[in-house]
């Protein structure tokens, strides 16, 4: 059965010893991040922040720090996930419209909208002010109609201001803004965990991502409709922030330690305009770390990507077996691709289908005889199996994502273009090669009983 709540998911954390409750006084600036780099460091559990100097609403943090609490969410013990992923993908089971639920407890419109009254977290030492980061961010395309959720950083400019960096949101706030009209928008914050996971999916525009995660959770997500704007929020959300776009206005955003490792640059950007809040009773806020990987960030689009790429290549090279976006590529920037050859250059081929997309920095295909969860195994692989002479392969001008801090900006855009390179780390297709070394009966060692 899905989790219909996030409580329900930190109770199921905590039975299984992957939630410490931290009950000593914390403050926003940079001390609940710091515990949440600390946890992600070193694999721990997820942190409930119970005493939040100057607020009374606790605080969850490292949620998703670890590929075995995001897979704990799916309902997933171990990596084999992708099948649950591939039928969702063809499956979309929508939402369902319920009359009212527990986000809709308390309310504020008007004078009562206040921000501030929320312990949002400043997170690196150089950002600009608190950010929301865990927040799903729910439009309407104002030509199509289609929705779309997504995160995206939010910064809290004042009571009733934030400011946003967005990419899809973006686009839709072009076609308002053309009209001279303001995009309506849903942020809520604390849901059930699939629907995390949903958002991260590279999703074709127009695809809704609620519908995808009423199908990775076998059943719909029920949604109410929100109280200043048109538009539907999950019912069971701890805190509801409704607002508009507003058109032709920029505000200065960031710096922000952002998914790359690096600090990106602040700048105006648009700015959401805040018409109601509505919350549950005693709620609780979720906050998500972002910056130098590993972090939540980087293993809640690990999943979803691996399990969308896997999907679409599968269907042009039927040889592929398996798909891992590392975090130390900042999910972004590297891809190591399994594959079982069925003719020579095949490997070649699928990079040059990867550098047709946005992931394309670093392409690394091995065989499928290499754990491409072990980046140990596959620079092994990339050693013994490739010859740079013939197998190193190079892309000049590929558009690419601001993201990365070395990319080149195109003159006079806010565009961006960098250079793919390809490695081909299988084996000679068709030929001779040394067999791998191996030991009989490691598979029948029991370290952990008695010899």
């Amino acid at each position: 059965m899905p989790f219909r709540d996030l409580r329900e998911f930190l109770s199921f954390l905590e039975d299984k010893g992957e939630l410490r409750r931290i009950k000593k006084a914390v403050d926003t600036r940079y001390e609940i991040a710091a515990y949440v780099r600390k946890t992600s460091d070193i694999k721990g559990p997820a942190l409930l922040f119970e005493n939040v100097k100057n607020f009374d609403i606790p605080v969850v943090g490292g949620l998703f720090a670890t590929r075995k609490r995001a897979l704990l969410a799916l309902g997933a013990e171990s990596d084999r996930y992708m099948d649950r992923f591939i039928e969702a993908f063809d499956h979309l089971v929508p939402a369902r419209l319920v009359p009212s639920g527990p986000c809709k407890e308390v309310i504020y419109k008007g004078k009562d909208i206040d921000l501030t009254r929320f312990p949002v977290p400043i997170f690196s030492a150089r950002d600009s002010a608190p950010f929301i980061t865990a927040g799903l961010v729910i439009s309407r395309d104002p030509e199509t109609g289609k929705k779309n959720t997504s995160i995206y950083r939010l910064q809290v400019h004042g009571p009733n201001r934030l400011g946003v960096k967005a990419q899809q949101l973006a686009r839709q706030h072009r076609k308002a803004e053309a009209r001279g009209e303001p995009l309506p928008v849903a942020i809520a914050i604390g849901t059930e965990p699939v629907l995390h996971l949903a958002t991260q999916w590279d999703a074709p525009y127009g695809v809704d991502e609620m519908a995808f995660a009423g199908a990775l959770r076998g059943e719909p997500v029920e949604v109410v409709r929100a109280e200043t704007v048109d538009l539907e929020v999950p019912a069971t959300a701890e805190i509801v922030i409704e607002g508009h776009v507003l058109p032709d206005v920029r505000e200065q955003e960031g710096p922000f330690g952002e998914v790359g490792g690096y600090y990106t640059p602040g700048y105006p950007k648009p700015v959401i305009e805040v018409t109601a809040i509505t919350h549950r009773k005693n709620p609780i806020f979720q906050a998500a770390l972002t910056g130098m990987p590993t972090t939540e960030n980087h293993i809640l689009r690990q999943i979803p990507m691996e399990a969308a790429y896997y999907w679409d290549l599968k269907k042009r090279h039927p040889g592929v077996t398996a798909v891992h976006f590392p975090a130390a590529g900042a999910i972004l920037f590297m891809v190591v691709i399994a594959m079982k050859q069925a003719y020579q250059y095949e490997a070649r081929n699928l990079i040059a289908t990867m550098f047709g997309t946005r992931r394309n920095k670093i392409v690394i295909v091995v065989d499928d005889d290499v754990d491409i969860f072990d980046m140990e195994k596959v620079l092994w692989a990339v050693a013994t199996r490739c010859q740079p002479d013939e197998d190193v392969i190079i892309f000049s001008r590929l558009s690419t994502s601001g993201m990365d801090p070395s990319a080149r900006r195109v003159e006079g855009t806010d565009s961006f273009w960098n250079s793919g390179l390809g490695i081909d780390a299988t084996k000679p297709f068709g030929q001779p090669f040394p067999e791998v070394v191996t030991v009989p009966g490691v598979d029948k060692v029991k370290l952990d009983e008695e010899a």
